[in-house]
């Protein structure tokens, strides 16, 4: 199995970027849209400066030392060499000295106000849809890669914990997502375009400003990588809540039979208690972090305005000329600061964020580094169905993580059409046996022959196209009858439908069902009965028209009547067909051309049913214990 990655900023990057180059040309417009609104947005505060400027203050209330006669800034010789010659083109409109050119400007501000509003909301508008796109793209991949996976991981995993990864993770994904392309877009943007005005008008005091900035995201960058640890605690045990839940949905019947419903509610309550407590544990670093970050972004902002001032007040009260050049470059500044830390604070607000979400991009990676067990060889070749013998030779198998053998130097071949049963205890490798020929795992030693060709060298989907598997317990999805069975070969005719439910003696039920073909089966076929859903499987196999066929105890979980119609059913299934049975009746293998007798991974006694019984050996035995009479 792979080892659990630590998500960090770049990794989660280099993980979801892939998804983003998937739709490179629109996240490339909308990171221009971004930047547009974020530097059309700022760029009202320019105008504050000649605004302010209109107000004719009282000479002897303004500061000594003149801070008109301060040198000018770089801020205000632009505005002097091309907005204000602007402005006083304007004429008064019939109005008082100045207020023409006031309303112009808060018209300007006004209308550059409208512009990007209207640039802001699609840019929020397409970056939120891109992120959507992109986590459905994410999901997609997901889903592929675990029905890829083997049985090894399948048979490991915890279905309501897998659940969680796939909807509750994947959903925390877009988080980080919707992040990633809207505030990491426009934040530094609008801080970089606030501190070039803030220099611009007031350049000294902006140097000042500068030493106190990285202040503000310190505590995400010390507290980040807790949160992050936090968070995927937190997600863990909100999988454990998902698998226990799941877990009794599942087994409603027996949790109901056996009157469980509150030790099933109390335990749930536990694993939930779990998850609230690593979930204060991660909110209480989130806290920490923002209220650190509001502190220097509000109280820290207020101490260094202060101490700038309490400096310009000092230089000017020896003669100097100070730090401010004069009020309305100094409120301009003020502003552009204000809006820096804003956007700072919304920046580390983000990041913070975007580590809380890191546990669920762990946790959805961790899936995602999981490499299928069955793989095609570069030089697998076609396979166009069986036509001599499978072989096994020699083979040896563990299943993956486990410490014991499930097979020892088993020797076996099947000649094509040929009816093999297999029958032992529990644990005795029945199961695996069919395992290893539907290759839903590869041997740990030796080989399997298939008409004398390694089934390793086989391509897998060209293998499993020639195989159908009837198992113990029918799996039925929550569709029709019709497109259950179809789900064997989607592109069969109704002629060939009809044809596989007759041999499936199924005619009879459809005939009975009001809807027929087009019945509802109900979630696992909850609305048929086991001999119905278990006929629904054999009509499916029919329909596939597979050359092996693996039956894995198909009639032991039904009543006399139910297995006395299955059993012709697969009767009319097997004909013709390489199969492997496996069975605990014995009475329903009697037909077999060949029964293997297994006990601990080897074949101890093989033969036909009265050859084995001739031999009185353990197939004997057993025959004995079912029948009650000798063998």
């Amino acid at each position: 199995m792979a080892k659990k990655p630590k998500a960090s900023i770049r990794s989660a990057y280099r993980r979801l970027g892939p998804y983003l180059a998937r739709r490179r040309r629109a996240a490339f417009f909308i990171v221009l849209l971004g930047a547009l609104s974020a530097v059309g947005a700022r760029s009202t505060i320019v105008l504050v400066q000649p605004l302010i400027d209109r107000l004719e203050l009282d000479p002897e209330t303004a500061p000594e030392a003149g801070l008109e006669e301060a040198t000018a800034s770089r801020l205000t010789e632009l505005l002097d060499n091309y907005l204000e010659p602007w402005l006083h083109g304007l004429g008064q409109w019939g109005m008082a000295d100045g207020i023409s050119e006031v309303i112009a400007l808060v018209s300007l501000m006004v209308v550059l106000a409208i512009v990007f509003s209207f640039t802001q909301y699609w840019f929020l508008r397409f970056s939120r849809m891109l992120a959507v796109l992109m986590i459905t793209d994410l999901r997609q991949d997901m889903a592929d890669h675990v029905t890829k996976l083997g049985m090894g991981f399948h048979s490991e995993r915890r279905l309501g914990d897998l659940v969680s990864r796939m909807t509750v993770d994947v959903s925390a994904s877009l988080r980080i997502l919707s992040l990633m392309v809207e505030e990491i877009v426009q934040a530094p943007v609008a801080v970089m375009v606030a501190l070039a005005i803030a220099w611009g008008a007031e350049p000294v005091a902006t140097i000042g400003m500068l030493i106190f900035l990285p202040l503000v995201a310190l505590p995400v960058a010390k507290i980040g990588p807790r949160i992050r640890r936090r968070a995927r605690a937190t997600q863990d045990k909100l999988g454990d809540s998902t698998q226990r839940i799941t877990q009794v949905l599942s087994g409603i019947r027996v949790v109901k039979a056996f009157r469980m419903e509150q030790r099933e509610s109390d335990e749930f309550r536990d694993v939930n208690k779990g998850f609230v407590e690593q979930s204060d544990h991660m909110i209480r670093a989130q806290a920490q972090s923002l209220a650190t970050t509001n502190f220097f972004a509000n109280g820290g902002v207020g101490i260094v305005l202060g101490v700038l001032v309490m400096v310009h007040l000092v230089l000017v009260s020896n003669g100097s000329n100070g730090i401010f050049t004069k009020v309305s470059s100094m409120m301009t500044f003020i502003m552009a600061i204000a809006t820096v830390f804003a956007y700072t604070k919304t920046l580390t607000r983000a990041m913070a964020a975007i580590y809380a979400s890191l546990g669920s991009i762990d946790r959805v990676f961790y899936v995602f580094d999981q490499e299928a067990e069955v793989k095609d060889l570069p030089h697998a070749k076609s396979f166009d169905g069986l036509k001599k013998s499978i072989r096994f030779e020699h083979v040896n198998f563990s299943y993956p993580d486990s410490p014991e053998q499930a097979l020892f130097d088993f020797d076996m071949e099947v000649q094509a059409g040929e009816r093999i049963a297999l029958v032992g205890l529990s644990g005795a490798g029945k199961s695996t046996v069919l395992d290893l020929v539907a290759r839903f795992y590869d041997v740990s030693a030796g080989a399997i022959l298939v008409d004398g060709q390694d089934l390793r060298e086989i391509k897998h989907g060209d293998w499993l196209d020639r195989l159908a598997v009837v198992q113990q317990s029918p799996f039925l999805f929550q569709a029709s009858i019709r497109e259950n069975i179809l789900y064997g070969r989607p592109s069969a005719t109704e002629e060939q439908l009809l044809e596989a439910c007759r041999a499936a003696n199924l005619s009879e039920t459809l005939e009975q069902l009001p809807d027929g073909l087009d019945t509802q089966v109900g979630d696992s076929g909850s609305r048929l009965s086991g001999g119905q859903a278990q006929r629904v499987t054999i009509a499916r196999a029919l329909l596939k028209n597979a050359d092996v066929l693996l039956l894995d105890e198909a009639t032991s979980a039904l009543d006399s009547a139910s297995e006395s119609k299955v059993q012709e059913a697969l009767e009319n299934l097997m004909e013709g067909r390489t199969t492997f049975v496996i069975a605990h009746r014995l009475g329903t293998i009697r037909g077999a051309d060949r029964i293997l007798v297994l006990e601990e991974g080897r074949v101890i006694e093989q033969g036909t049913h009265a050859e084995l019984l001739k031999l009185g050996g353990s197939y004997a035995n057993m025959w004995e214990l079912q029948v009650g009479a000798p063998a």
